[in-house]
């Protein structure tokens, strides 16, 4: 499957782990066309589609909201191109589904890949995401407690750094 996802609950880094994907300079030697799309539930078909069309450098000035005309400028966009799509936050498959994963399979070059971002292993499993998805968990208590000790030992650190050079250097 050429679709990954990351799973977890709300609020737990699925974001922050693909934004550091996305941002990594292996990717960026990689894929000539990156696309970060925000979807969110109540996604606008047309949006979705413009902002695709935007990200991949296509011709965003293209007139109407048709569908299929958004479509087929956005796959104009990606033909050929070894791309990397990422969909953060999405609740359901219908964003890839009905609206992206046509342009997408269709245009994108050999190796090119769909990030997404999900709370529901369901809709990774409708993206056909390949298995096992990697799931964004809470860190256990010893875990958390370690990190803890260690940011607050780095802060201290940093203080105490500063407090000694103002009293060395008045």
């Amino acid at each position: 499957s050429i679709v990954l996802a990351i799973v977890g609950i709300g609020g737990i880094g699925k974001t922050t782990l693909a934004q550091k994907i996305f941002n990594d300079d292996t990717i960026n030697r990689v894929f000539t066309k990156k696309i970060w799309l925000s979807v969110n539930k109540d996604f606008s078909v047309a949006e979705i589609l413009k902002r695709a069309i935007i990200e991949s450098g296509g011709d965003h000035h293209a007139a109407g909201n048709a569908k299929a005309t958004l479509q087929r400028i956005l796959q104009n966009a990606l033909d050929g191109h070894k791309t990397i799509l990422v969909m953060d936050d999405v609740w359901n498959d219908q964003a890839w589904s009905d609206v992206l994963k046509t342009p997408f399979v269709n245009a994108a070059g050999h190796g090119s890949r769909v990030l997404v971002t999900t709370r529901h292993d369901l809709v990774a499993r409708a993206m056909k995401a390949r298995e096992p998805y990697h799931h964004v968990d809470k860190l256990d208590p010893k875990d958390a407690w370690s990190l803890l000790k260690k940011q607050v030992c780095m802060v201290l650190s940093f203080l105490m750094f500063f407090l000694f050079a103002f009293l060395l250097l008045g």
